[in-house]
């Protein structure tokens, strides 16, 4: 699969925990110029994702997009997600109070 660099900012983010899987997050990168992307975060790179980065920070993500499952019936809707491998801040969007 081919792996794809994006920049952009934060929105919609939503954290939660999965029992058998653990810490998740999911969120929408704004890329100034063209759509939004659905991005999911997990593993490793979700527990430092909710430790460092919020709403608003303006991030680099590196990942590659979910291929539509191949059991998946053609009459079920799929929204292409961005899968998280790694990311960094390039400036922070929320203001020291």
């Amino acid at each position: 699969m081919q792996e794809y660099f994006l920049v952009g900012w934060i929105t919609g983010l939503r954290i939660f925990w999965v029992p058998e899987f653990g810490t998740r997050a999911s969120f929408t990168l704004e890329c100034r110029g063209q759509s939004p992307v659905i991005c999911c975060v997990a593993e490793d790179v979700a527990r430092e994702f909710v430790t460092y980065y919020r709403e608003g920070d303006i991030v680099a993500v590196q990942g590659n997009y979910e291929p539509r499952p191949s059991t998946a019936s053609s009459n079920t809707p799929w929204v292409c997600r961005f899968r998280v491998h790694g990311l960094r801040v390039l400036e922070a969007g929320r203001v020291a109070a």
